[in-house]
């Protein structure tokens, strides 16, 4: 988990030289991309998106069109939303997203932000079988939490995420979780 958002991170400042897009708008396309998708295939579809490509592999077409949108609006490019921070340009899009925005965030070197999906829910209330959809008041109180372990233990709340859903996702990979919610 300590590795995880550095190894991101490096992606993401690779493409955007490769690309030539900002840090923060390859983090902005990556992140809108990864409701219900897996990192892997967040990553081909995101790379498709920047490359300006037809998308490879299926997603959620809805995420896609943002990605592709939030890629036109690119700071660099644009002098009009060269001002915008990404939760403007985020929420933007994802009006009551708080995952996607802090996952932008995280991704583009905001280690203060805590990005809070199904999978670090499950962990806080140490249950696999629920689905959360955190708007944003629920949303802030798994985040403070997140937050003060992690100043408990002198770790970046992104990092202490990161270490949480990693070890989370191998206590629970997917097929065991669909077998414990059927049940």
């Amino acid at each position: 988990g300590t590795d995880w958002y550095p190894s991101a991170r490096r992606i993401v400042g690779e493409w955007s030289e490769h690309y030539g897009y900002s840090v923060d708008t390859v983090a902005c396309v990556i992140a809108a991309i990864s409701p219900q998708c897996n990192w892997e295939r967040n990553l081909i579809i995101a790379d498709d998106v920047l490359a300006q490509r037809p998308p490879s592999i299926g997603g959620i077409r809805l995420n896609i069109d943002k990605a592709i949108a939030l890629r036109e609006e690119n700071d660099a490019f644009h002098p009009a939303y060269a001002d915008e921070s990404i939760s403007v340009r985020m929420l933007r899009r994802f009006p009551g997203g708080p995952k996607v925005n802090n996952f932008a965030h995280n991704l583009a070197g905001y280690d203060h932000y805590v990005t809070i999906d199904n999978h670090a829910a499950q962990a806080a209330m140490n249950t696999p079988s629920v689905s959360y959809g955190l708007p944003w008041l629920p949303y802030g109180e798994f985040a403070k939490a997140y937050v003060s372990v992690a100043s408990m233990l002198d770790v970046a709340p992104a990092t202490f995420q990161a270490i949480v859903w990693c070890a989370w996702k191998r206590l629970y990979p997917a097929a065991d979780k669909r077998q414990l919610i059927r049940e």
